[in-house]
């Protein structure tokens, strides 16, 4: 009857998936991606300093083409229509032109540094960055603001590192201070023209030097435009939900006026609408609504598969009882001194507490013989049988409480009869015992 080998399944299954699972990068994936950063990194840097002297730069750059050369084989298997996307780019990012230029007979000859120029089209394989930057915003559970914000870094710094090698191309090693290496100061002209208009330590001369800095300032200008309107646009999303929650709570504030609801009464009403939308309660339902049942069984299933577990006549029920039952559950919010249940009504309830405390009082419905919080439960006698509660149950705080109804329960129960056997054995040994309701 349990079936506690499939929750353990069910949740190593769930334990297993990591950001790099969301993200869908595996370790290939991974070191393809470090090798596309390199080249963007490395390629303009080589064309404008002209040579190779490093053995850990020529070796770093025949490693990447080689790793590139695989991974278009990998994907030329794996992927239909990859030879009309992005198979140019990827084989241009291959081919090693800047070795070519080192080869012997070659590095001095004229063909050098047009072999040099040529491997900066291998830096075009970075534009499938931007398609990982769409992807990832859309398939994982990264903050978008700050997924936004990461690869806004890393473009603007990216972008600061071309425009201070294209500097150098154009400038040589003339201007800047003379105890500045050459890429410092590039560096520093490009960073202080991409923010301000510049300080004039280091000023362009001549057309080029002159419409490039023109260049470079209208980026700039472009850069704050686009931080500007990123900051409106985020403000504006979140006026909007914020406008429609108060929207909701003046029509509600007309609707009592108007009906000379007391003012007190009104005070509550408010802050239960407040304290649903602080808690996002609402937004939780219509998420759920919005999902195909699978999916909103899954979800539901993992907020509240411990909640029953810890009820008794739930402990032993299968899995698939459990998913049958949890889409049953009302999410409700009880706001401080409201009554979850009153002693003497008859109970149709069963109470889950998610979040907060509530008293269960004695039979003069003023002292407090028990306190429950998160995770705890009350009420479950009155999906066994029809009596009067024994107790009433009050909210000390804001309470999210999610409700199981004993209808719900019973239409549960009918496609399970083997379980509803066993509650009900469990329901004549509670009255057995005389076990008033909770």
């Amino acid at each position: 009857m349990t079936d506690s080998s499939h929750d353990r399944g069910q949740r190593t299954a769930d334990s297993a998936m990591t950001r790099r699972d969301e993200l869908g990068m595996a370790n290939w994936d991974l070191a393809v991606l470090a090798a596309t950063v390199f080249l963007a990194i490395v390629m303009p840097v080589e064309a404008v300093f002209a040579n190779l002297d490093a053995a850990w730069l020529i070796a770093a750059s025949a490693v990447v083409s080689g790793l590139l050369a695989t991974d278009i084989r990998r994907r030329m298997r794996s992927e239909p229509d990859y030879v009309n996307r992005w198979f140019t780019v990827d084989l241009l990012a291959a081919i090693p032109f800047d070795l070519l230029a080192e080869l012997p007979g070659v590095e001095s000859g004229p063909a050098a540094p047009w072999l040099r120029y040529l491997a900066l089209l291998r830096v075009m394989r970075i534009a499938r960055v931007f398609v990982l930057q769409r992807e990832w915003r859309l398939r994982t559970s990264f903050n978008p603001a700050v997924l936004r914000l990461g690869f806004f870094a890393f473009w603007i710094a990216l972008l600061a590192h071309w425009i201070a090698c294209g500097w150098i191309a154009i400038d040589g090693f003339e201007s800047g201070p003379a105890d500045l290496p050459p890429y410092q100061s590039a560096l520093y002209w490009t960073i202080t023209t991409l923010t301000t208009v510049g300080y004039g330590d280091i000023v362009p001369s001549g057309q080029g030097q002159t419409a490039y800095t023109m260049v470079t300032m209208a980026l700039g200008a472009a850069m704050y435009g686009y931080i500007i309107g990123n900051v409106a646009s985020l403000l504006a999303n979140i006026d909007v939900v914020r406008a429609r929650h108060l929207g909701r709570i003046e029509t509600i504030n007309n609707f009592m006026r108007d009906r000379a609801v007391p003012r007190d009464l009104q005070a509550r009403v408010r802050d239960y609408y407040n304290y649903r939308w602080e808690s996002r309660m609402s937004q939780q339902s219509e998420m759920l609504a919005d999902l195909p049942k699978p999916l909103r069984v899954d979800i539901a299933l993992h907020l509240n598969r411990n909640i029953l577990r810890k009820v008794p006549i739930f402990e032993s029920a299968s899995e698939d009882f459990l998913r049958q039952l949890v889409l049953q559950l009302e999410p409700m919010v009880f706001v401080p001194g409201q009554a979850l249940m009153r002693r003497g009504e008859v109970g149709r309830e069963l109470f889950f507490i998610n979040k907060g405390n509530v008293e269960v009082l004695g039979s003069d419905d003023v002292a407090a013989i028990a306190i429950l919080s998160d995770g705890d439960f009350v009420g479950e006698m009155a999906l066994l049988d029809s009596l009067p509660r024994a107790n009433t149950v009050r909210a000390l705080d804001y309470c999210n409480v999610y409700a199981l109804d004993r209808s719900a329960f019973e239409h549960a129960l009918a496609e399970f009869p083997e379980i509803a056997a066993e509650i009900q054995v469990i329901a004549d040994r509670r009255r057995a015992e005389s076990a008033p309701d909770d």
